[in-house]
């Protein structure tokens, strides 16, 4: 009788123990993708907690802020027209704001292309409409 215990014990444990493991894997973040080119670049997908890929969203992260295109890849090191706006993000992918670009158009707070007086649209790179 007392291996029988032991057993079911042993059993018991092994489940709560594999539940727990699945459970901490199910973590919403960022996941890197190395960069092809060598350099100090970040691109990145975004997971949420039932590891579904962010697809065609911005996600805010700390400080920060990202968008994720159709192919759930952020933004990097382009400019980028969402919902009729342009934004520029960084060779680390995220959104600029309150700066100028390296390509010299200047960032309101909110991150959009704030176009001087008979300035173009910056070359459009990436065109996403939600």
């Amino acid at each position: 009788m007392g291996k029988k215990i032991k057993l079911k014990t042993f059993i018991i444990a092994l489940i709560i123990s594999l539940f727990s493991s699945f459970a901490a894997l199910a973590n919403e973040g960022l996941s890197i993708i190395p960069s092809r080119s060598g350099d100090d670049s970040k691109a990145w997908k975004y997971f949420n907690e039932d590891n579904t890929k962010v697809v065609n969203q911005w996600k805010q992260v700390n400080e920060d802020w990202y968008y994720f295109g159709e192919d759930g890849i952020s933004k990097q090191s382009t400019w980028c027209r969402i919902d009729s706006k342009w934004y520029y993000f960084d060779s680390f992918s995220k959104m600029l704001h309150d700066t100028i670009t390296p390509d010299g158009h200047k960032l309101g707070p909110d991150g959009a292309w704030i176009p001087a007086d008979g300035e173009i649209a910056p070359v459009q790179d990436t065109t996403t409409n939600n």
